[in-house]
């Protein structure tokens, strides 16, 4: 199976720190420097509101794009020690596209670098039939992390997690994938 994995990139738009808009620049950029990965970032405004197949030309392309996931990639900040509701707002419109494919997770805020938000997202995504991979990539006090220019200053200290946490999510997209050509997923679960 030499095809790349097509991973999609959920966020929950701006912050006031702007610290998830820098978060999504550098995942992206480590993910482009991967072989295995075609990475598809999706704007958040297009999934929030109204229902997904609106004859809209971004939600047609939304739609392409989730169609043709085979893995998840959720970033996620922590507010009052969880997810933000705008974040299961768009997971909620996503759910059915969840189902059987792996999804990871980067976290970011307070001192626990999202470890809240992410033990919460963990259960939302398997309770939507997705899998949660273990390796999760945390910032912790994100706002002391990037410089002016918004750049992460200790970039080679998350890229050792960040690639454990890939080749996990892509050794799992490819054995789903090969799992859901053999028995789509929909036939299994039409038995609960």
């Amino acid at each position: 199976m030499n095809s790349k994995v097509k991973l999609i990139l959920i966020y929950d738009g701006k912050d006031e720190e702007e610290i998830g808009p820098a978060l999504v620049t550098w995942a992206t950029e480590v993910i482009a420097q991967r072989a295995e990965f075609e990475c598809c970032l999706l704007e958040p405004t297009h999934l929030v509101g109204g229902p997904l197949d609106d004859d809209q030309p971004q939600r047609r392309e939304i739609l392409r794009h989730l169609a043709r996931a085979d893995a998840f990639l959720i970033l996620a900040s922590e507010r009052s020690n969880g997810y933000s509701a705008k974040l299961k707002a768009i997971i909620d419109k996503v759910a059915i596209r969840l189902q059987a494919r792996p999804v990871a997770f980067i976290g970011y805020g307070g001192e626990s670098g999202g470890m809240n938000a992410i033990g919460q997202l963990r259960q939302v995504v398997a309770g939507q039939h997705a899998v949660p991979i273990c390796s999760f990539v945390t910032f912790p006090s994100p706002w002391t992390l990037f410089d002016e220019c918004g750049v992460l200053r200790l970039q080679d200290q998350a890229r050792l997690p960040m690639a454990r946490m890939l080749v996990q999510l892509n050794w799992w997209a490819r054995a789903l994938k090969i799992a859901r050509e053999q028995k789509p997923y929909e036939l299994v679960n039409q038995y609960q």
